[in-house]
């Protein structure tokens, strides 16, 4: 509670004397290269990717185990 009472100026001094975000860049940059369904579509398999090699990484070191019965 003490720590909120302290830091609350702070945060509201500094969210008043922020500059705002210079972030949007116009002419050529404005427009992404590919298509989103394209980049979804990319993330996803190597998303799929990814998993595949981690369950087969898991079954190498897990193995199967025979304690003889």
């Amino acid at each position: 509670m003490i720590a909120a009472r302290l830091f609350l100026p702070l945060g509201v001094s500094l969210a008043i004397a922020a500059p705002p975000a210079a972030a949007d860049h116009g002419g050529p940059l404005a427009s992404a290269p590919m298509s989103p369904l394209a980049t979804a579509l990319i993330a996803g398999g190597l998303a799929f990717v990814t998993v595949l090699l981690l369950a087969l990484i898991w079954r190498l070191f897990t193995g199967s185990r025979s304690d003889g019965e």
